[in-house]
């Protein structure tokens, strides 16, 4: 029997395995509840229980455990005192005489924290976008306290356990895909690299080697092409655009094509397809859900920060207090657009953001297949039915989009090439089927050079074939 090698690609949305034999690679099946099974969501839920709940099971434990659930909220002392500082504002009422104030004695007020009482979980998503963030060190889940290299390694375990069952024997070696960019900042770029080797290494893998992660979908293609040719990866998934452009030599077996083969540039930003389903929701959805209401004798405009929360759905419920959704009651009453108001309630009573997330990322990639399409989400208050055109589409996503091609650019000005220069132009990750990120490739390359790769697993096959020539 031939040994098997490992390619990993963590992503920000979405986790793919695959393996080698040193001739062939295919990908793993991760998850029998994903629409795609060979493409685990990279989603974990922690429950109050302590069971960990990984891909899109856990986001089901979310949504099912927090749909219509109000919460509840006290206020904890922290048993600390912290000196107050009144030098700013001093006491301005008519009993007060500096002179009878003791110099030498310091005015204090207690610490005091506001604390969930009944949460069910909490679900975690868009981990690899955490790693950069040095901030970011741990954080409590029930009393317990979580290193975010143990959170993605929960998540990392089961693509493991399925590559193991595959394999029919422990596996210790793996090359992981990285961006090219995790943070424009260096310092955040080497911090999170290191973060997602100890997340490996906390599952059982000893040796780790990184890859660029649209270096690994080039290789993917070209170990099946003998043709001589300079070829370039857009590697666009729901966190970051890579792009990199590589030069290979023609005939050989495949070790010597990429024996000589050479990576003449890469570049990329942390901006993606998540960016994209943000300015659908904020251009087209918040209007629908009051945002440019007025309320009050005063018609004063709607708070944006509720608005801003929306955007991260897995946080609505905290918005589902007494106390936000009397606010809501009493703003409605009093508002031009009260319809909107109540629709924006019941989003949030109800938990529905989730909801509103996946049918703005389906209504998204249906533009793919039509030139218009509707975001329909009727539920109770809400009646959503919104027509959503590709030209509009295009105009809400330009600065993205700009941002996207600044890379594309930065990449051929390093490897000192022109458009016209590259053989063929691979397109992977789920973002490069939006019509958008479509026309910006075509305008730039023409129809007949671009080349659609796997959307989920490209990256993870081409990973296990550079494992194959380098273990």
């Amino acid at each position: 029997m031939k040994p098997l090698y490992c390619g990993v690609d963590f992503g920000t949305t979405n986790t793919s395995v695959a393996l080698c034999d040193g001739d062939k690679a295919w990908a793993i099946p991760l998850d029998a509840h994903n629409d795609a099974p060979t493409s685990l969501p990279s989603l974990l839920y922690i429950s109050s229980e302590g069971d960990k709940i990984v891909g899109r099971r856990a986001a089901d434990a979310f949504i099912a455990r927090n749909v219509d659930r109000e919460v509840k909220l006290r206020q904890v002392d922290l048993g600390v005192a912290v000196e107050a500082y009144v030098g700013a504002e001093p006491d301005k009422s008519d009993a007060y005489n500096p002179a009878l104030v003791d110099s030498n004695v310091r005015q204090a007020m207690r610490a005091r924290a506001t604390l969930e009482v009944n949460s069910p979980g909490r679900l975690f998503q868009s981990l690899k976008t955490l790693l950069r963030q040095p901030a970011f060190k741990s954080t409590e889940v029930f009393g317990v306290k979580y290193q975010i290299e143990e959170l993605i390694a929960y998540i990392l375990d089961v693509a493991k356990t399925r590559l193991e069952q595959e394999m029919g024997a422990p596996i210790e070696r793996a090359v992981f895909g990285r961006p090219v960019r995790f943070s424009e900042d260096g310092d955040e770029n080497a911090l999170a690299e290191e973060r997602l080797r100890t997340a490996a290494q906390l599952v059982g893998f000893k040796e780790v080697l990184f890859f660029y992660e649209p270096v690994g979908a080039c290789v993917e293609y070209a170990v099946d092409v003998a043709d001589k040719q300079r070829l370039m990866v857009v590697d666009i998934g729901g966190g970051t655009c890579d792009v990199c452009i590589m030069e290979f030599q023609s005939g050989g077996t495949v070790a010597k094509r990429l024996a000589s083969s050479a990576i003449r540039s890469v570049a990329g930003t942390p901006v993606a397809g998540d960016a994209l389903d943000r300015e659908i929701i904020r251009t087209k959805m918040f209007p629908l859900l009051g945002s440019r209401a007025r309320y009050g004798p005063s018609q004063l405009p709607m708070p944006q920060h509720i608005y801003n929360q929306i955007l991260d759905w897995q946080n609505i419920y905290k918005l589902n207090t007494e106390e936000t959704i009397n606010w809501l009651l009493a703003a409605e009453a009093s508002s031009n657009y009260p319809e909107g108001l109540r629709a924006l309630r019941c989003l949030i009573r109800r938990n529905y953001g989730y909801l509103l997330a996946r049918e703005v990322e389906s209504a998204k990639k249906r533009l793919s297949e039509t030139d218009a399409t509707r975001i329909n989400i009727v539920r109770e208050d809400i009646a959503i039915e919104e027509l959503l055109e590709r030209e509009e589409f295009g105009h809400i996503v330009e600065t993205t989009l700009e941002r996207m091609l600044a890379s594309i650019v930065e990449a051929e000005t390093r490897a000192e090439v022109q458009p016209e220069q590259i053989d063929f132009v691979l397109t992977t990750g789920g973002t490069c089927l939006v019509p958008a990120v479509q026309a910006m490739l075509k305008e730039r390359f023409g129809v007949d050079r671009l080349r659609s790769r796997d959307t989920f697993t490209s990256v993870a096959s081409g990973l296990a074939v550079v494992a194959s020539h380098t273990f």
